[in-house]
């Protein structure tokens, strides 16, 4: 299932009044963070089934612009079949071009603000459709991260204190590109703050099971597939600038059968994805 790697791109659920530059009023930490470019290691694993593992690594940058503006700038891309050789994605000089790369870099990709169809869509004003899966899906869940703490769709400005908890609504994600067309409805979930102490915020996001539909081709035959995920996050900023020090994933499990045309059974299809974003 190689072009599985994706978690819900939930930037997707932005409306409009969301999108202003500038994040929640009230906040235990600078929201944006403060002006300045911070670096990162962003890695992926997958197992479906207990046995395949495939997945990606990125180095990037967050920049933040004095506007508080949030580009992540991707210094290397990676990919691996096996969750232990891994091998550079390869991208053309037009290609990295076309997807507004600095000298020496593979992209560069606004991040915060985005506009409504850019939120709704994940299409070429986003990143060019040019991109490798190995550039495009791991912006997704770094997408997801860099927005948790600044959209008031998350709630996360209802957090003050230490243990505070808030729940957001559902609403549904969508995007057709790089060779797969997605679509998740989540129902809403919890955005808590267990720690606030040692300089640390440690925001806590826990969608409920959400409902997943994914179209691809593999090998030139069409796949469906349907099922739920099931994932958390935890995200760790330095209180004092807003700045991400490191997010993970407590769990992603996903709950698919895969279906092939003129075939009545369906595959079933358990998968877990490990996230991590670190320093670098």
């Amino acid at each position: 299932m190689k072009q599985l790697l994706c978690a819900a791109a939930l930037a997707l659920g932005l409306s409009a009044p969301d999108l202003a530059a500038g994040g929640p009023a009230a906040s235990p930490f600078p929201s944006p963070p403060t002006p300045g470019v911070r670096a990162y290691v962003y890695q992926v694993v997958e197992a479906a089934n207990g046995k395949t593992r495939q997945g990606y690594r990125t180095g990037f940058d967050l920049e933040t612009s004095p506007d508080g503006a949030i580009d992540a700038v991707v210094r290397t891309a990676e990919e691996t079949a096996d969750g232990e050789i891994w091998r550079p994605v390869e991208a053309s000089e037009a290609c990295k071009a076309a997807m507004h790369a600095p000298v020496g870099a593979v992209a560069r990709v606004r991040l915060w603000p985005i506009t409504e169809d850019v939120a709704r869509t994940l299409g070429p004003t986003f990143l060019d459709t040019c991109a490798p899966g190995g550039v495009f899906y791991p912006l997704t869940d770094i997408l997801n991260v860099v927005i948790i703490p600044l959209s008031p769709r998350f709630e996360v400005a209802a957090l003050h204190r230490q243990g505070d908890r808030a729940h957001y609504d559902g609403f549904t994600a969508r995007f057709d590109r790089a060779g797969q067309n997605f679509e998740e409805t989540s129902h809403g979930g919890e955005v808590s703050l267990p720690v606030l102490s040692g300089g640390k915020a440690v925001v806590d996001w826990a969608p409920a099971p959400a409902d997943l539909a994914i179209g691809q081709t593999v090998n030139g035959q069409p796949i469906q597939l349907t099922g739920t995920e099931h994932w958390a996050f935890r995200v760790t900023l330095d209180a004092a600038t807003g700045a991400l020090m490191d997010a993970h994933t407590d769990y992603d499990d996903l709950d698919l059968v895969a279906r092939l045309p003129d075939v009545s059974a369906g595959i079933p299809q358990k998968i877990s994805r490990t996230v991590t974003i670190t320093p670098r």
